[in-house]
């Protein structure tokens, strides 16, 4: 090989363990740091109430895992700005009652709502009675 040749793979050589430096240098500094959850990081559920626990401000939700299709368990925990969609607080959510929920997990762990959304089931006496058919004469016809 020619000089300009390994002077060219040193200066190359050279560069790669610099930019490998400064990739662990900034690795390091990023370690100890924990940050706030954002709105990225909200996730989403579906599933069924199986306790609430109002003192503790917490209730337990069933609902399907779709990446295992396993139904699993999952404590949700309420705090002052959870917001509340058809009810007003966590005192009206009652087992059984099927809920979406946006949360977000909390540093320590904390599974926190952001929303609660209770689905209210219609009453089925307040739907309308179905019509009977009616069958129309036909016009100008008589009787046999």
């Amino acid at each position: 090989m020619n000089r300009n040749t390994i002077y060219i793979l040193v200066i190359i050589g050279f560069l790669i363990l610099l930019n490998t430096g400064f990739i662990i240098a900034q690795q390091d500094e990023t370690a100890g740091q924990t940050a706030a959850p954002t709105a990225s990081d909200v996730q989403w559920l579906w599933g069924d109430v199986v306790s609430v626990d109002i003192p503790n401000k917490s209730f337990v939700v069933k609902y399907l895992d779709y990446d295992t299709d396993i139904e699993k368990e999952i404590s949700i925990n309420v705090d002052e700005q959870t917001a509340f969609e058809n009810i007003k607080s966590l005192e009206e959510i009652n087992p059984k009652d099927t809920v979406s929920i946006d949360y977000v997990v909390s540093a320590d762990g904390k599974n926190i709502a952001k929303n609660i959304s209770v689905e209210k089931v219609e009453d089925e006496g307040a739907l309308p009675a179905p019509e009977t058919e009616v069958i129309p004469e036909k016009v100008g016809s008589e009787p046999k």
